[in-house]
């Protein structure tokens, strides 16, 4: 038969063992904290990122609509027209 141990000495095992045991848990929980911490820096940049291509988006329309407006600038319009049947432009254009 193996001889008692010391309760005194069972109670300091039991501790040291919790203490091992939530010391890898304090680790893992930090490593996982930095994974997260990198995330949160990363979505931080790409929402820069998005913020900043919304601007260059919206300055880039402005100039493709002024650009439209200066290619209108010379345009004509004609009103009052009466517009042919369609039927009879292909007449005209197979008698040439």
């Amino acid at each position: 038969m193996a001889p008692k141990k010391n309760p005194a000495v069972e109670e300091t095992e039991d501790i040291r063992k919790t203490l091992d045991f939530l010391s890898q848990d304090i680790g893992a929980i930090k490593t996982k904290q930095d994974k997260i911490l990198k995330l949160v820096e990363e979505v931080t940049q790409l929402r820069i990122q998005i913020e900043e291509r919304d601007k260059k988006i919206v300055e880039l329309e402005r100039k493709v609509e002024d650009l439209e407006q200066y290619s209108r600038i010379n345009d004509v319009i004609v009103t009052g027209l009466q517009i042919k049947p369609r039927s009879y432009a292909h007449a005209v254009n197979a008698r040439k």
